[in-house]
């Protein structure tokens, strides 16, 4: 198997994230969204590592968030990246709860959806999803946006068919990014 390509985080990102992080540790801390064992700069690491999308979606995408979850990658996106139309789908109403307050606090350019994801959905440019399905099953489930899907997970045995990008933040390893065949790096002078 060819080894993953590097895709370096941008530092800049991470200081704009940072009323993001503050935000998810107030709110983590009562509502549980994701572990209560991350510190407050855990979490924002955890925001910054889902800025890698973004090299990969052009100015104005439409873009679907499978199982938004925390919000993540969809409130980070929206924070370095207005120009996205992002819609959160998350079918649990504690986090579109959360999704939603801080889209309203941050002034973020996204919407919710409360559901679940359906296969026959099209009407998005890409679909992005961190963990929210094992590799070999997310194009299945993802169906008709396949070939226009992100995909952030840990390391992966087989990619599937689709490009493998690591992510880094510096020195340290932050997973992979699967892409499929019709997505492609639109921002190559940034990986590392």
């Amino acid at each position: 198997m060819t080894p993953p390509i590097p895709l370096q985080l941008d530092p800049k990102h991470r200081a704009q994230l940072a009323p993001l992080g503050a935000l998810l540790t107030q709110w983590n801390k009562a509502h549980n969204l994701v572990s209560r064992k991350l510190s407050e700069d855990q979490l924002l690491d955890l925001l910054w590592e889902a800025t890698a999308f973004e090299r990969f979606l052009p100015l104005g995408a439409n873009v679907a968030d499978l199982g938004s979850g925390a919000g993540i990658p969809a409130l980070p996106l929206a924070v370095i990246r207005p120009d996205l139309k992002i819609e959160a789908v998350e079918p649990r109403q504690k986090r579109c709860t959360w999704i939603r307050f801080a889209q309203q606090k941050l002034d973020c350019p996204l919407t919710v959806t409360q559901a679940r994801w359906q296969p026959d959905w099209d009407h998005f440019d890409f679909v992005i999803s961190r963990a929210v399905f094992p590799p070999a099953e997310f194009c299945d489930a993802v169906g008709a946006l396949a070939p226009r899907s992100l995909q952030m997970t840990g390391e992966s045995v087989t990619s599937h068919g689709r490009a493998r990008y690591r992510i880094a933040r510096g020195d340290v390893d932050a997973g992979l990014i699967l892409a499929g065949e019709q997505t492609e790096l639109l921002f190559p002078e940034r990986v590392s």
